[in-house]
């Protein structure tokens, strides 16, 4: 998968390309090497134009500069060229702890927002189950008062019926 091909030695470190079939490593922005390479006019062997300058920022690469084909991704062939010699082994071990521990931060970040999801979602229904007993409370409360007041105006009705028959007694009394 990866293809090593050694180039002559810069006069101030080793230079080593890598060509990864279509991939080119994760990078970070480093104010201090960035942009298309023209001092050392380094083609990429696909386009023949100047690569362009990064820093990975993947796995035990990381903080290591590279020359990659500059083209956007989807056009771009993998060129990879190291500027940086690999790390020391005690580098790339303490490199793949810190990445192994970045993932397991992530992991449980993940973890954590499930479950968040999970109880968001749990709240919601029983947020839901509740407004909907509200809303039946409110139509039985109704539907109570409803009701009173039909008993109120039978009240009425009544105490007026029984008003008028004591005064029709009182004039058959009187009468």
């Amino acid at each position: 998968r990866i293809l090593f091909a050694l180039i002559c030695p810069h006069p101030l470190h080793m230079m080593v390309t890598w060509i990864l079939l279509g991939q080119v490593p994760f990078s970070l922005e480093d104010p201090d090497y960035k942009g298309l390479e023209l001092d050392l006019i380094v083609l990429c062997e696909k386009h023949g134009k100047p690569s362009e300058r990064l820093v990975a920022f993947e796995g035990t690469m990381t903080g290591r500069r590279f020359l990659a084909c500059a083209e956007p991704e989807g056009q771009n062939c993998g060129f990879v060229q190291w500027v940086d010699e690999q790390w020391p082994p005690t580098m790339e071990n303490a490199l793949l702890k810190l990445w192994s521990m970045v993932e397991e931060s992530k992991s449980a970040r993940v973890n954590d927002n499930l479950q968040s999801a999970l109880t968001i979602h749990q709240l919601t229904e029983e947020k839901n189950k509740l407004d909907a007993d509200y809303d039946k409370l409110v139509k039985d409360v109704h539907q109570l008062v409803d009701f009173q007041q039909d008993r109120v105006v039978d009240f009425s009705y009544l105490q007026s019926a029984v008003t008028y028959q004591h005064q029709c007694r009182a004039e058959l009394v009187a009468g």
